[in-house]
C-alpha cells in the first residue's frame, strides 16, 4: 500500500514539473513571437520600437493585431491547444494537458507606451497579477499564463502559474 502511494506521489509530481516546464518555454516562445511584430513605419521614420498590438497612435493610425496574432498562435502550436476567441484555449485530444489554459495577462510596453515617454529604466508593477519591481529597460511584452495541471490520478488540483517578459535591451 506504502509503495502505491509513493508511486501515485511520484506520477503526479512528474505531471506537476512537466506541465510547468512545457508552459515556461512555450510562454517563451509565445511572447518572443509577439515581439517580432513590430510596426515598419515608427521604425523607419521615428527609431521607434512600436508593436503591432492592434492600438490606436497618437498620429491616429490604427495598428493591425499581428503581435497577439503571433501570441495566440505560438500558443497553440507549441501547447497544442484551440482557441474560440479571446485568451481562453482548450487542450486539444493528445495535448499533455486536460484543463483549459487561461492568459489573464498580457501587456505591451513599447515606444508609444505612456510607461515609457520618459524613456526606460523604469520599474514596472501590477498589483492585480502580483508583479512587482520588474526592470523594464527596452520594449517589452509581458505575459501570465495559467492552468490546472494534468495529475494523473484524484487529489487536491494544483494551479500552475507562469510569466515571461520579452524585451528589446536599450
Amino acid at each position: 500500500m506504502l509503495y502505491a502511494l509513493i508511486v501515485l506521489l511520484q506520477y503526479n509530481l512528474d505531471a506537476d514539473k512537466t506541465a510547468t516546464r512545457q508552459l515556461k518555454n512555450a510562454l517563451e516562445l509565445a511572447v518572443h513571437d509577439a515581439a517580432l511584430a513590430v510596426d515598419p513605419i515608427s521604425l523607419a521614420e521615428e527609431g521607434k520600437i512600436v508593436f503591432l498590438d492592434g492600438e490606436q497612435l497618437p498620429n491616429g493610425r490604427r495598428l493591425d493585431d499581428t503581435a497577439i496574432e503571433n501570441f495566440k498562435k505560438s500558443l497553440e502550436m507549441n501547447l497544442n491547444l484551440t482557441s474560440a476567441g479571446g485568451y481562453v484555449y482548450s487542450p486539444k485530444e493528445n495535448s499533455f494537458f486536460k484543463n483549459d489554459i487561461y492568459v489573464p495577462y498580457l501587456e505591451f510596453i513599447d515606444d508609444s507606451h505612456p510607461l515609457a515617454q520618459n524613456g526606460y529604466g523604469f520599474t514596472y508593477s501590477n498589483e492585480e497579477f502580483q508583479i512587482d519591481n520588474l526592470k523594464i529597460n527596452g520594449p517589452s511584452v509581458v505575459a501570465i499564463i495559467i492552468t490546472e495541471s494534468p495529475r494523473w490520478f484524484q487529489g487536491e488540483p494544483i494551479y500552475i502559474r507562469q510569466a515571461a517578459v520579452y524585451e528589446y535591451k536599450r
